[in-house]
């Protein structure tokens, strides 16, 4: 086997999202989003822990509510200590169901993947 291939093995890449028309309501990376938010308490928190810059933290929160018809945080005035942020209990529901979704859609394509492989390139 050639050293790039052991350093660079073919893999499977499985991306699932919610749309409504061509606007994305649900993603991986817009659910670590809002999971972060619920687990930081505000937007901004979770946007640090997720290197990401606050405006496109609030931009991805304004596209996914506006695509879902539904407001996905309940926030708290900012001030001296700033402000805080939770998920509405729709938005909740939203990620633990695309959560129940995505995981065992990902593992059986993985899984399909790991029984076809022999049939890919090394």
């Amino acid at each position: 086997m050639p050293d790039s291939e052991a350093r660079n093995p073919l893999r499977l890449r499985v991306k699932i999202w919610l749309e409504r028309g061509d606007e994305v309501v649900l993603s991986e990376y817009r659910a670590r989003l809002l999971e972060a938010i619920a687990q930081y308490g505000s937007v901004a928190a979770a946007s640090t822990a997720l290197r990401l810059p606050i405006r496109t933290a609030w931009k991805k929160l304004r596209e996914m509510e506006a695509a879902a018809g539904i407001p996905l945080l309940e926030s708290g005035s900012g001030g001296s200590g700033g402000g805080s942020s939770t998920l509405t209990p729709e938005a909740r529901a939203m990620v633990e169901a695309f959560r129940r979704i995505a995981r065992p859609t990902t593992t059986a394509a993985e899984q399909g993947f790991a029984d076809e492989r022999r049939r890919f390139p090394r």
